[in-house]
């Protein structure tokens, strides 16, 4: 299935290269592309894109309103923000405006293809420098962060596994696929893992675990 692409670039040879890598690649095509935040929204009317990627060198208030206006009036269209160097304050508010994917612009093609796979299929992708900033920022700010042995001591090896990858997204059927376990021991793996952290639900594991850097 054709994934269809809108590029939004500011640099003109950073916008064209993006289009001739992008244009390569089986299951893949550029509908349009635009450099102007002024008239983007009647650019996008045109065409009809499944995924936008806003590369921006310097993120703005005009930047997020545009963002905002994007999610209102194509509520279905995914927004993967290129930029180099968000950090975690401005990760969070550009995800609660509606931002899927962040990337940095000096990522690899590989990178980009696996962000445009992974908002595709319903999950919020970092890019790796990204993430490794994002947990560097939030660990050393946590007053959990000398408990990690101890924390990780109270689970197996495979609830490890199971908490791993809850915290990257997958869900059940998937969690199972991955491990090549029954869905039925994704659960039970999943209410063992509650339990031992003290926690209500999916969220709690993940938050848990931020908090006591075990991802």
């Amino acid at each position: 299935m054709m994934t269809r692409i809108f590029l939004f670039e500011e640099q003109q040879l950073f916008n064209e290269a993006l289009q001739f890598f992008i244009n390569s690649q089986p299951n893949y095509s550029v509908v349009g592309s635009h450099s102007n935040e002024g008239s983007l929204l009647e650019c996008l009317y045109g065409v009809n894109a499944d995924i936008i990627l806003f590369g921006i060198s310097m993120m703005s208030p005009n930047s997020h309103f545009m963002i905002e206006q994007i999610k209102n009036e194509f509520k279905n269209l995914k927004i993967i923000v290129l930029n180099d160097g968000l950090d975690i304050k401005e990760i969070r508010r550009l995800y609660k405006i509606g931002v899927h994917g962040f990337l940095e612009k000096k990522s690899h093609n590989g990178e980009l293809l696996n962000s445009i796979d992974s908002v595709m299929s319903g999950k919020i992708y970092l890019d790796v420098k990204i993430r490794e900033r994002f947990f560097s920022e939030y660990f050393d700010n946590s007053p959990c962060k000398n408990s990690v042995k101890m924390v990780q001591g109270l689970l197996t090896i495979r609830e490890k596994d199971v908490m791993r990858l809850i915290c990257e997204g997958y869900n059940s059927k998937e969690i199972a696929e991955e491990l090549f376990i029954s869905i039925n021991t994704v659960e039970t793996h999943r209410k063992k893992i509650i339990q031992k952290f003290n926690v209500k639900n999916s969220i709690g594991i993940v938050r848990f675990a931020m908090q006591n850097n075990m991802i």
